[in-house]
């Protein structure tokens, strides 16, 4: 037995709370031995004499580790355990405990321990955001419906970083029904407060619709237009940085040390100004971007009262948080709290291009954008830089980052603002985009769609992925278009897509194959990514099946899609790389 790679820790990712009942709980070993695992879980004031046993299975695996895992309800609701680990009927267990590795079965002292799940508290996303289907916009460039007489860009122009398209509220009121037709069922809009750029991450007022949106009353007609068609609303929450011209810095640059607002800012010396060499923080090397100082009370009560608004005037149903590991813990705490006071229901999503466990513990978001997710698909549908093998190991490591109830509503997206276009890093293949959406769709989490990629738009990277929604249907691609929406439609009709265990692995083939399995439904996807023929399937071709599924019409039939209603017998139960989710 390989000791080095025995490994669980407490209240992390390899132990939390489901159901708001069950406690889950992980153990990895290395993939070279074949153990039997076990929980021993004991009351806390009864000891050894009131132990359970709960034999552990493997969730997945890669080239290095297996992932032990099993679910149980605490005697009590609280419970002290450690493992129990045998690896062959002629040797004696061995027991793994807070002092790692040992041969005596371990009381109390050095045992892991649940003191209370009803202390912990259920550590999960809201319920509705795990059958979400979210849909990101860029106001400025997604509808526009004359607001005024203001003289814009030409909708067909090529963007540049300073254009303004003059996308509006009315725009997005306009197109509600091709929202609905889409069949998303939340829309996470960019920032929509006044500002001067057309992306508005640099706020000018906080408090006031950027009137070339349009006003107040429309902004909310829109979110209530958009609730009574089932569909919910995010906005962006802009609170790292601002605007040079927002009120307070503008205080700075004219009293400069007298100003009642320095403490607002990160000010490293004296003159501030916007024309000589800066001496104040900011978000990147943006100087017209000054980073806010959120431990300052004052700027925490001011943000605080930015969410309150929003959330009370618009009954908004959450937030995005812009750049939110630039902003300190505590103040994303006090948020999170006001947030959840003024509706248990709202989402917190952070933006966050790392490893997001630390925010995924309960006391701060609800999810994150998950850009390791884009990150893997760059890498195997996009790059062709690894191996499948390669690649699964990946999934494996990303899977096991967080607790699994968190993954269901983490935003898998293919594309956002900040990133060239899905289809144009694919060199416009729609058979290689397709690839990469089934895998968006059938992996744990939301899948998210950036405004145009469901028509084919193109577009490299910033300013040039910003383009103008081409509303001229002539321009859109059909074929793309209608995959998308059978995908929406698989994902948001069949629970086995949202709540089924998801697998991934190589077959003897040398095929990709991944599924979501639920009961004895199975939804698989077999599938060659690359350049060869491959288990007599051509490059870049997939099979779609449906086992003992009810539903005939999953996927609209194509020369490369096969969709068989039901088969007699299922598939055998890979032991492969997997997740519930």
């Amino acid at each position: 037995m390989n000791k080095s790679a025995l490994f669980h820790r407490a209240n992390s990712n390899y132990s939390y709370i489901t159901e708001d009942k069950d406690i889950t709980l992980l153990f990895r070993t290395s993939n070279e031995d074949e153990l039997k695992i076990s929980v021993v879980e004991y009351n806390r004031f009864d000891g050894l004499s009131s132990k359970r046993i709960h034999p552990m299975s493997i969730l997945s695996k890669d080239q290095e580790f297996h992932y032990y895992h099993t679910t149980f309800e605490p005697v009590n609701g609280g419970a002290v355990y450690f493992f129990e680990i045998c690896e062959n009927e002629e040797l004696p267990p061995m027991y793994y405990s807070e002092y790692g590795l040992s041969s005596i079965e371990p009381e109390r002292v050095g045992s892991y321990e649940i003191p209370s799940i009803e202390a912990l508290g259920k550590q999960s996303p809201p319920n509705w955001l795990k059958d979400a289907v979210a849909y990101q916009i860029f106001p400025d460039r997604f509808s526009r419906k004359r607001d005024s007489d203001i003289v814009y860009e030409k909708w067909e122009n090529e963007p540049t970083y300073y254009s303004k398209f003059g996308g509006n509220i009315k725009g997005i009121i306009a197109e509600i029904p091709y929202l609905q037709s889409l069949g998303v069922n939340l829309v996470y809009l960019t920032p929509v407060a006044y500002s001067k750029s057309p992306h508005r991450y640099d706020t000018i007022d906080y408090m006031k619709i950027d009137p070339v949106l349009g006003s107040s009353e429309t902004f909310r007609t829109m979110v209530e237009e958009l609730h009574k068609k089932g569909i919910r609303v995010v906005l962006d929450a802009v609170f790292n940085h601002c605007s040079s011209d927002f009120f307070a810095f503008q205080d700075v640059l004219t009293n400069q040390r007298r100003s009642k607002y320095k403490d607002w800012f990160f000010i490293d010396s004296y003159p501030v100004s916007l024309t000589q060499e800066k001496t104040y923080r900011t978000y990147a090397f943006e100087r017209n971007m000054p980073k806010l100082n959120t431990k300052n009370p004052e700027v925490r009560a001011y943000l605080l009262s930015v969410a309150r608004h929003y959330m009370n005037e618009f009954h908004i149903d959450g937030w995005r948080l812009d750049v939110a590991d630039e902003v300190d813990h505590e103040f994303w705490r006090l948020f999170r709290a006001e947030v959840k006071r003024l509706n248990p229901e709202a989402v917190i999503i952070g933006e966050i291009w790392h490893n997001p466990e630390v925010y995924l513990r309960g006391d701060l978001f609800d999810s994150v954008q998950n850009y390791q997710f884009y990150e893997l698909v760059q890498r195997f549908f996009v790059r062709k830089q690894v191996s499948i093998e390669e690649w699964i190991d990946s999934l494996t490591t990303l899977q096991q980052m967080i607790p699994l109830e968190y993954t269901k509503g983490l935003l898998n997206a293919l594309g956002t603002h900040d990133t060239p276009r899905i289809f144009t890093s694919l060199d416009h293949e729609i058979k290689r985009l397709k690839l990469a959406l089934l895998f968006q769709f059938f992996f744990p989490g939301v899948p998210t769609i950036y405004y145009g990629d469901e028509i084919g738009m193109s577009g490299g990277k910033d300013p040039d992925n910003r383009r103008c929604f081409p509303w001229k249907i002539e321009k859109w691609n059909q074929n793309i278009l209608e995959f998308f929406k059978a995908l929406i439609q698989l994902h948001r009709n069949n629970p086995v897509m949202t709540q089924g265990i998801f697998r991934v692995q190589k077959t003897d083939a040398g095929l990709l194959m991944f599924e979501r399995k639920l009961e004895q439904k199975r939804f698989q996807v077999f599938a060659n990514p690359f350049d060869y023929t491959v288990g007599g399937m051509n490059a870049y071709a997939f099979q779609v099946i449906a086992y003992q599924n009810e539903i005939s019409n999953i996927i609209i039939q194509e020369e490369y899609i096969e969709c068989m209603p039901s088969s007699p017998e299922l598939p055998v139960e890979s032991e492969e790389i997997s997740q519930e989710s």
